[in-house]
């Protein structure tokens, strides 16, 4: 039996698309997780085949997983997975059982994001950064660095804007820091320039070296707490010298990394006529992300991704082109969950192609700190992007979530 393992799952969104794609494309699926609470919710997972609970992740672990799986007679055909931080260890172990050709080696320094500043320092879209080192004293720091006020300090490993902070001032600075030394004793911090300009997502598939950008997604972002992206509006059309130029900036980053084989997305920051990059992940998107591109001109991602990396042929023609934007929602209290009404008004107001909510009844909510703090969203076309934002700004203002306050 021809059969896909996946590393890890979220509850929804690109990486549970994942294996519903894979289901669908008849193999069977075999879920490798850390998350014992999915071994108590089985059933809510009906396209996978077969789920194993581990204690940790690693190629060990992983490896005497593939074995046994072996010794039931079935036929591993690939090993993938869309999450953090276990991309390049399935694509290494990919490679390794099932001779296929991922960029393994370059997909492992996008999960770092220390390793890609270095890799990238000489590259144009890189911007000015340091790092402190474990027991660096913070002391002289910033006078060596020449950085200046305000700037971004983050955590290498971080991911969905958690450890990842904007700061103003030393005090800051040095409580920036200490959040991320008591979360990750053992880890270098990286400290870079705030850049200030439009951001923009950029899907990207690797083919045999050919580089080809799937969707070009806006991002607003809202700053409160943390930098979190609450719109995302698909850019069916870009102004030709400014698509040239996006497509020169990714080519570079992709080139100098040395990617051959590979599906990341990247994001970028337009400063003054100059395109920096933010970070480059080594898998698409989370979230809403594969729905919106297969909303927004009949591609899905994650299964071509799939395709790909079984070295398979891949189609990312456009079937057609509509105009897709996802407005995220979150709150700004504290408590745990009674209820949530409006989603039924919601789904039925104009251009609504989906609504989600995230949360279950009882769950503990709070305003957002992380992209983990987007507690749903809504998904609409428009004759424009402006009329599909407000499409979805609109039916959202129809979701209400309940909250005993919690003492």
């Amino acid at each position: 039996m021809d059969t896909i393992i996946i590393i890890e799952t979220t509850k929804s969104g690109s990486s549970r698309d994942a294996i519903k794609a894979i289901n669908r494309m008849g193999y069977f699926t075999v879920l490798i997780t850390e998350r014992k609470q999915f071994i108590s919710q089985r059933k809510e997972f009906p396209e996978v085949h077969q789920m194993i609970y581990v204690k940790k992740v690693d190629k060990e672990t992983i490896q005497e997983e593939v074995k046994k799986v072996l010794k039931q007679g079935k036929k591993v055909r690939g090993i993938i997975s869309f999450v953090d931080p276990f991309v390049s260890l399935a694509a290494n172990l990919c490679n390794e059982w099932c001779q296929t050709k991922i960029s393994a080696e370059q997909l492992e320094i996008m999960e770092d994001k220390i390793k890609t500043r270095e890799y990238l320092k000489d590259n144009s879209s890189s911007p000015f950064f340091g790092v402190v080192e474990r027991s660096q004293s913070l002391d002289n720091l910033l006078k060596m660095s020449n950085i200046t006020f305000p700037f971004v300090v983050k955590s290498p490993v971080s991911k969905a804007s958690k450890d990842v902070y904007l700061v103003q001032n030393e005090q800051e600075f040095n409580k920036a820091v200490k959040a991320i030394r008591n979360e990750y004793p053992s880890q270098e911090i990286l400290f870079e320039e705030y850049l200030v300009g439009p951001q923009y997502l950029v899907e990207v598939m690797v083919i045999e070296g050919n580089i080809n950008i799937v969707a070009i997604v806006e991002q607003e972002i809202t700053k409160k707490r943390k930098f979190i992206v609450t719109g995302y509006s698909v850019c069916l059309r870009m102004e030709e010298k400014l698509f040239n130029s996006i497509f020169c900036a990714v080519e570079s980053v992709i080139n100098d990394l040395g990617v051959v084989n590979a599906a990341c997305h990247l994001e970028m920051r337009y400063v003054n006529g100059i395109w920096k990059l933010i970070e480059i992940n080594p898998r698409i998107s989370g979230g809403a992300m594969n729905s919106m591109i297969e909303e927004a001109y009949g591609i899905n991602l994650v299964e071509q991704t799939v395709l790909h990396y079984l070295g398979k042929q891949v189609t990312l023609e456009k079937k057609f082109k509509t105009f897709i934007y996802t407005h995220y929602i979150t709150i700004e209290s504290y408590g745990r969950l009674l209820k949530v009404t409006g989603k039924n008004r919601a789904s039925k107001m104009a251009g609504v192609r989906e609504v989600y909510i995230k949360p279950r009844k009882g769950a503990y909510m709070t305003p957002p700190i992380s992209m983990g703090h987007r507690y749903g969203y809504v998904m609409a076309s428009g004759e424009s992007p402006e009329i599909a934002k407000e499409n979805a700004q609109e039916a959202a203002k129809e979701i209400k979530f309940y909250l005993e306050p919690v003492l």
